[in-house]
Order: C-alpha cells, then structure tokens, then sequence
C-alpha cells in the first residue's frame, strides 16, 4: 500500500546561497505542523494533533550535519515515498507527488515543472525511479492492476518503464509482465551495462533496460532473518552496496497448541554490505554492527565516489560508512533551519558522465546482426574455463569487465571450436567479444561463478 506524506501549508525561510559540492546531498526537507490538545482544567498538554507539512528542496551537509532549505517558500503536494531521482545533467531533482511528476530546480529549489503520470496502457504507478546517466533517461517499475477473466479475480502486472519528466508519459519497455510487486528496499542502476536492479526481498532482479526482459535473477545469498536493504550502484567501483539488516528473534511457546509459538523481535542490527547481481552473493563489509534498529525507508542511500563513503538515514542522523573498511566515518545528527526531517536523498557525483558500455543489439550499428545462435558458449556460468563453438571460423576473443576493460584476450587460430581459460576472472558479469574469419563481431554476456 503506499505511503504519502500529506504538505498542506506554506512556511517561509531567508533565501540562502546553493553550491554543488561533493560534500552535498540532496532530498526533501519536511516540516510538521502540529496543534496542541490542551487540558481545559489545569492548562497541560494532553496530545498533539498533525495539522500539515511544507517541502522545499533541502541540502544536506555532509561535513557540518546542516541541513539548508533551497527554498524560501515550500508548497503542498504529497510525497510517494518509492522514489526519487537527480539529474546532475539540466541540474534538477525530480519526485512524484501523489499522481504529478515535479521537477525542481537545484540552485533554487524552485518548482519549475509538474506533469500528470499517464500510462497508455492503463492506469498505472510509477515506482522506485532511477536516473540513468549514460542515457538520460528516467527508468523505474510501472505497476498495474488488471482483471483476470480466467482467474475472476483482479491482479497485479509490472513492467520495467521509462518516463518522460516534462511530459509525465510513461512508456512500458517489458513487452510481458515480469513480477507483482518489489519489496522497498531499494533500486539501482547499473549506467555501462544499462541494468536495472530491483529487490522482491527474496530475490534481486536485473532488467535489463534496452528491452525490458529479465537481464539477472539471483537469490540473495543471506542467512536466516537477514536481509539486503537499501541498495545502491557505486559508479567509482561498479559495485552494489547496501545495508545487511540482521533480525534477532526469540520465539514464545504457545502453552494452549503444541508446536505454536510467536516470534519476538528483540533486536536489530546493521551492517555493510555489498551483492554480486549474478550469483546473489553477499559480502559483509563491516566487522562489527555499525548501528542498531534499523534506517528509514524513504531516507534512501547515497555514494560519494570520491571518499568512497555510503550514507544511509536512520531518521534523526545521516551515518556515513567507509566502503573499504566498513567502519563508520561519521554519524551527524540533522541540523534543521526549519525542516524537521531529510528525505529521499540522492548524491550529484556519483556516475555522473558515465557511458553505456554493453550496446542495444537491437540497434547497434557496430556490430554485424548476427544471430545470437550461430556462437555457442558454454558453461555459462562458468567457474574456470569455457568452450566456443560456432558455424564459422574464430579468429580471436576478448573478454571485458563491465567498465568496458579489457581483462583477457585470446587467439582462436581460425578454429571452429575452443577451450578458453578463464581462470584469472573474479566472480561477475563480463562481455565476450567474438571475432570471426568473415568480420562479424558477436558478443554475448558472461557470467563468472
């Protein structure tokens, strides 16, 4: 169900001076307005009463905690709490407010375009949104309700989609369904191989984003009442960061139904982490619990490439962990000048000018349209060696990182088949480029166990 936060009213700030560093991060600075319930007999405060909120565009400070509203005036809207977007590019912020995309400006926090969402194909959300910087495109989750006739029952359909921020169009790129729903734990972009990455809790899926289809589907490799939250593509080392969340449960015996028992949460820790998106793997950065209880869902994640350092939200402090080490580099409590909380924040450096490396096959003008049947690798996965075969001769083979880095090359002396040793690889996604005597190019993706 979605969350929104309601903003019914104007508050009023000095105007101060905006400057794009990578010491900032940007989201929504939120005030509550609340009134008091009073006890008419000796005057005490018996409650409060949540009268509205005012958002401005807000800066936060990673150096000093200060959070600074871009704007003198804020203005009423909702807040859908599934994404939000930067475009380091036109230099804006983008949200949804309830049925609107809006569109503010980052050096003045200014409103400066709100289109309707409207899906051709039906009346449909748009969720966990993302900014694609090799394409400038915005890419997220179009989900739509739909009746079964077979089933007489309504249910859920969801395609990978792309909007358009000036018009509010969406645009299906999945040519079928391809889930129900995603779990709000985070959503990434990968800009060199142009894949989205979504999690249903369980599972954490790749789509790829030319097409639409299922690029990766792995399960993601925690223990019991362990999860991967709050994820994020790191464009400095082209990996995927989170939170490793731990749920400690102890379990009350029902003394009325024998083998019944009720689950106690008795406490939660939080650690960093990073996930292989083919295998599902999970590697726990920090030693130790770097905090406890949790972080807030719609306070979002940022990287800032440079310090190689994540930042998460716990509500009251932005807490910045070393992707080295693991180690907390900061925990600043939120110093507002009217806001009262931080929300939806994303960071302007990282992959900006990032360049898609993996091409549309569809499209590409580089390479012969050769059918992706006419090479045949195999094992794919593979852990140490694999086999090409094709209908033609191979003249050579390279294997890429998906930062387009050459990591092996290999000759194929005009063989029709051979055994490449790939050994030296680290477990992950590659591209193979083949070669073949009558100039065709082929490439296929490579998965490394």
């Amino acid at each position: 169900m979605k969350k929104f936060l309601l903003s019914l009213s104007l508050f009023i700030t000095a105007q101060l001076a905006v400057a794009q560093t990578a010491n900032t991060i940007y989201g929504i600075a939120r005030q509550n307005y609340y009134t008091n319930v009073v006890n008419p007999f000796d005057s005490t405060i018996i409650t409060q009463v949540f009268d509205s909120c005012t958002i401005r565009l807000g800066l936060f400070n990673t150096l000093t905690g200060v959070v600074t509203p871009a704007a003198a005036t804020g203005f009423n809207d909702a807040i859908n709490l599934t994404g939000a977007a930067l475009n380091p590019y036109d230099n804006t912020y983008i949200f949804i407010g309830a049925s609107k995309m809006n569109t503010l400006d980052l050096s003045t926090g200014q409103l400066i375009n709100q289109a309707t969402l409207s899906n051709p194909n039906g009346a449909s959300y748009f969720d966990n949104f993302r900014f694609c910087n090799s394409d400038s495109t915005m890419y997220g989750l179009a989900r739509r309700n739909y009746f079964d006739s077979t089933l007489m029952m309504t249910v859920g359909s969801m395609y990978l989609a792309k909007a358009n921020t000036n018009t509010g169009v969406i645009t299906e790129i999945s040519p079928s369904s391809i889930g129900q729903g995603f779990a709000m734990s985070g959503s990434a972009i990968d800009p060199y191989q142009m894949v989205y990455y979504y999690s249903t809790g369980y599972q954490l899926i790749g789509l790829d984003m030319y097409n639409g289809s299922v690029f990766s589907n792995a399960t993601i490799g925690t223990v019991q009442n362990q999860y991967f939250d709050n994820f994020t593509y790191s464009c400095a080392d082209t990996a995927l960061y989170g939170l490793v969340r731990t749920n400690f449960i102890s379990y009350t015996p029902n003394p009325w139904v024998p083998g019944d028992s009720t689950a106690n949460l008795d406490s939660t820790t939080i650690r960093l982490g990073k996930i292989n998106p083919a295998t599902g793997n999970v590697t726990i950065i920090s030693p130790n619990a770097i905090s406890y209880g949790g972080y807030t869902v719609n306070g979002g994640a940022a990287i800032n490439p440079f310090t190689m350092t994540y930042y998460y939200s716990n509500g009251s402090n932005m807490i910045g962990v070393s992707m080295v080490t693991g180690l907390v580099t900061s925990n600043l409590p939120f110093i507002f000048n009217g806001p009262q909380y931080f929300d939806m924040f994303r960071n302007f450096d990282n992959c900006k000018e990032a360049v898609a490396i993996r091409s549309n096959s569809a499209t590409s003008v580089n390479e012969n349209n050769v059918a992706e049947n006419s090479i045949s690798i195999f094992p794919n996965p593979a852990k140490s060696a694999i086999n090409i075969s094709a209908n033609r001769k191979l003249i050579s083979a390279s294997i890429f990182d998906i930062t387009g880095k050459i990591q092996s090359t290999y000759s194929l002396n005009n063989n029709e088949k051979s055994l490449l040793d790939i050994s030296s690889l680290s477990a992950g996604i590659y591209l193979i480029r083949v070669t073949t005597n009558d100039n065709s190019v082929i490439t296929q993706k490579l998965i490394v166990e």
